[in-house]
């Protein structure tokens, strides 16, 4: 079965536990919003196919999870990515805080960062 894209981009979005990486993964993928949190056990993933000037690019995005527990399996995959997210909540100070931890991970790997803030929805939280 011949491919149906012609470049593959694989990003990995990585921060705490709860910050919004599955929500804005289900959103980027299935145009889709789950307001409840379910952790994500390891790592999952999913893909998404747009034609950029006339180009098919398929963006595989993985979701990792954000408790401390899994990230001796989620580095495994720094290394296979092309891009890497940080995400934090902007209502949690804390996993602001700790988004210097995580890109001092990723510079382990000598990758550029993109950080997103999450749940910025929540206007009350700015009153």
């Amino acid at each position: 079965m011949a491919k149906q894209y012609d470049v593959l981009f694989r990003l990995l979005l990585l921060g705490d536990s709860g910050v919004g990486k599955t929500c804005l993964l289900c959103r980027f993928t299935d145009n889709e919003f789950h307001p409840s949190h379910i952790s994500t056990i390891g790592v999952d993933f999913k893909m998404k196919t747009l034609v950029i000037d006339g180009i098919k690019v398929r963006i595989q995005i993985w979701d990792t999870a954000g408790q401390e527990r899994y990230q001796t399996i989620t580095k495994q995959y720094y290394r296979r990515a092309q891009g890497i997210f940080l995400v934090y909540d902007i209502t949690s100070e804390r996993s602001f805080q700790h988004i210097m931890k995580w890109a001092s991970d990723v510079d382990e790997v000598s990758f550029p960062e993109h950080c997103c803030s999450c749940s910025c929805l929540l206007s009350s939280a700015f009153s």
